[in-house]
């Protein structure tokens, strides 16, 4: 099928990742862009034909980011995480950690929008740095898992 004149196409390659305003730069892969419908099929008696569907929970997975490290962009994620500790465990917090969100962009190939989502309600689930190894010519690589409450 082909692709209209003008048609905005997203990148893979191209996305940014917001949380609390915070600008988390660049990611080599985000992976759970994901709606699960959960729902129930009732048998009705007499109904031989169909099953008749109750709706009843829209699950949200994870969202894992990774990259490559950089000075820039690992210190804006570090500097979110120890906010974060510090709104979930500083006695001086006006009542924790809640309501925040994050925002995932998708761009074109000329660094326009194209489809963006808004996580509701984002928590870092984990932060996992690289292996350090001297003996290996490897790019350190880190990883940040986001649990959140949906984007629809």
């Amino acid at each position: 099928m082909p692709i209209a004149d003008g048609t905005q196409l997203g990148l893979t390659t191209r996305f940014r990742v917001v949380v609390q305003d915070v600008d988390l730069g660049g990611w080599a892969t985000c992976r759970g862009l994901l709606v699960d419908f959960r729902h129930d099929m009732i048998r009705e008696g007499g109904n031989y034909d169909s099953f008749t569907i109750i709706p009843e929970r829209v699950l949200y997975t994870p969202i894992t980011l990774t990259r490559a490290m950089n000075a820039a962009d690992s210190g804006a994620v570090q500097g979110w995480l120890q906010r974060v500790v510090r709104e979930w465990y500083a006695d001086s917090s006006d009542g924790g950690y809640s309501d925040h969100t994050a925002q995932i962009t998708l761009l074109d190939a000329h660094q326009e929008t194209v489809m963006s989502w808004s996580l509701r309600n984002v928590y870092p689930l984990r932060w996992r740095g690289p292996d350090l190894d001297a003996r290996t010519g490897n790019i350190a690589v880190e990883t940040l898992d986001l649990a959140h409450e949906g984007f629809l």
